[in-house]
């Protein structure tokens, strides 16, 4: 019996791949024969992840099980369906339409074909979510919900040292706002510049923001530049682009002091478990699935104006006491979500499917 993965693309330094990768991983340690395939590899991955193609020889493996792990809408659909094994699908949500449609119609178009898409995969012997935002969202896409679960993701993080204070930064050392992710409609960048905007300009001139992630989306990234001109700050927001390394990806979260996120759509959010781990204070939209991530740790606003949003960044940043209580708490939510636990879920998975660890 092996027991296969199946994605759209597998990229350094995604999320998901990073999942799949250390699931890979899991399986191996457990006697499992295991297969990796996608539709698009990075040249990186290629030693560990087959072109999609290649599973088309296992379709028919009746005792073999399928984990697709579905975040956008792909023609390799039609493998997850025609496989005969044991299927389960792994939802890691995707972007509604309507965020994209000012912005790109074929990426609103793809989503749309998604979302769509997932409602006829129903059909499956179980569903899960790697958060129950995820998982409600399978239940409301027509999925039974007693045939669907959560199983939070893999992450690699280092150990925090709780021991070691993360104190106020330097009065003289330039303060570092960070935000990473792609830079889309749905991260609200527009937002983030704003309130540092608020925050550089009438609180700390001696401040930066860098944003990490990437900028394919051409259309909302002109209108980013442009924002960022119109509110002078040219010369305080450095835009990095997409990082692979994941050493220079800790280096930015080792030398920030603050973490911001004003996203309106999230299913998961790792950088947000990034930030605990780093000591990193974090200020967050609530929305969707972050509160969950989050489970009350870190700083929330809804409604708040850029003025407020600012000012809980300054005092953040400025008051030691503050930051240490916030940053204990994260410290204490990272806890909750260790590997160990992550490996228990996914024993657990594989047990609803007759899949006994020991008993490949």
């Amino acid at each position: 019996m092996r027991i296969h993965q199946l994605t759209f693309g597998m990229l350094m330094g995604d999320a998901v791949s990073n999942n799949i990768l250390a699931t890979d991983d899991r399986l191996k340690r457990w006697g499992f024969e295991t297969g990796i395939y996608a539709q698009h590899v990075a040249a990186q991955l290629q030693d560990r992840v087959l072109p999609d193609t290649h599973f088309l020889p296992h379709l028919d493996s009746a005792n073999d099980l399928l984990l697709f792990h579905y975040s956008i809408y792909s023609p390799n659909i039609r493998l997850f369906k025609a496989f005969r094994g044991r299927k389960i699908l792994i939802y890691h949500n995707i972007t509604p339409a309507e965020f994209f449609t000012a912005w790109d119609a074929q990426q609103a178009a793809l989503c749309d074909m998604g979302r769509q898409a997932l409602q006829t995969m129903t059909d499956c012997d179980l569903a899960i979510g790697d958060s129950d935002y995820n998982r409600q969202e399978l239940v409301e896409a027509g999925f039974d919900a007693a045939k669907t679960a959560v199983l939070p993701l893999f992450l690699t993080l280092p150990k925090p040292d709780r021991t070691s204070p993360s104190p106020a930064p330097d009065p003289q050392k330039k303060v570092t706002w960070l935000s990473v992710g792609r830079v889309v409609p749905n991260k609200a960048v527009e937002d983030v510049l704003r309130i540092f905007a608020v925050y550089h300009h009438t609180i700390n001139q001696n401040s930066q923001l860098i944003l990490v992630g990437s900028r394919g989306l051409t259309k909302y990234v002109q209108a980013l530049d442009q924002l960022t001109l119109d509110l002078n700050l040219q010369d305080s927001v450095r835009t990095i682009g997409h990082v692979n390394d994941p050493k220079e990806m800790q280096r930015f979260f080792e030398t920030a002091d603050l973490y911001l996120t004003a996203s309106f759509h999230e299913g998961f959010c790792v950088p947000l478990l990034e930030s605990m781990a780093y000591g990193l204070p974090i200020l967050t939209r609530r929305s969707s699935a972050i509160p969950e991530t989050l489970g009350g740790a870190g700083v929330m606003f809804t409604e708040l104006g850029y003025e407020a949003a600012a000012e809980m960044g300054h005092i953040l940043v400025s008051d030691t006491a503050v930051r240490q209580q916030i940053i204990q708490k994260q410290y204490a939510r990272l806890e909750e979500l260790d590997a160990a636990k992550s490996e228990a879920g996914l024993k657990a998975v594989l047990e609803q499917v007759g899949i006994v660890i020991g008993k490949p």
